[in-house]
């Protein structure tokens, strides 16, 4: 029996996403070579081959696919993560599981770091208009979550006791991510596992501390 045809709106919605996929991979490129702030919709445009008004209908500016970009991160983030703290058994673990695998995320997807910071070009203050930021706000507490709840039962805290805590493990990770990609912590002899099972020793009472696993330096973006 054959397959019925394809109505006219789903090839529509089938191009719309062809051409949306497009303009979001030549996007990462012009951001991680201009930043946001340099980046502009005619280089977008340039990089996909197309006229900036054929971007509109998708994206009404740079900071909506930054957005998107950012977003479609974040989600890929969380789904790795929740696989690792479903796979752990005990609260310890699953707090060891959720910073090991938000860790080890960012070490094998490094320009996802700097678009979650706005580092392609320095450190700044940086945002996507303040609907958008609250939503990725949003999408990164979904990800800290998962290192907050099991850690409130560790600890004994109250939820609005455990964001402190959270807050500290993720800018150590933070920080020793973006020390380890500027190869800050290779005269040191030490990496950001290395650092991470340091903290949680501190973070879990009596909690062993996860293994790292092998790290090269000289991996690239």
């Amino acid at each position: 029996m054959s397959k019925p045809a394809a109505s006219p709106k789903d090839w529509s919605d089938v191009v719309k996403g062809a051409k949306r996929e497009l303009l979001l991979r030549a996007a990462r490129d012009e951001f991680a070579e201009q930043g946001l702030e340099g980046a502009t919709m005619r280089g977008i445009a340039l990089r996909a081959g197309c006229t900036t008004g054929a971007i509109y209908p998708l994206f009404d500016s740079k900071e909506a696919i930054y957005a998107e970009l950012l977003k479609q991160s974040l989600a890929a983030l969380d789904d790795f993560v929740a696989a690792a703290v479903a796979a752990a058994r005990t609260p310890e673990a699953q707090v060891e599981a959720a910073c090991g695998a938000f860790l080890g995320y960012y070490l094998d997807h490094r320009f996802e770091i700097n678009l979650g910071l706005y580092a392609f070009r320095g450190l700044k203050r940086l945002g996507v208009g303040k609907p958008s930021d609250d939503e990725l706000n949003q999408a990164l507490w979904k990800v800290l979550e998962r290192i907050a709840l099991p850690l409130t039962e560790v600890r004994g805290l109250k939820p609005a006791e455990v964001r402190p805590w959270v807050a500290l493990l993720t800018s150590q990770m933070i920080g020793a991510l973006v020390l380890q990609i500027a190869g800050r912590l290779d005269f040191l002899d030490t990496g950001a596992e290395t650092l991470l099972r340091m903290m949680l020793t501190q973070c879990l009472p009596g909690g062993a501390a996860p293994k790292g696993r092998k790290v090269s330096r000289t991996k690239k973006q």
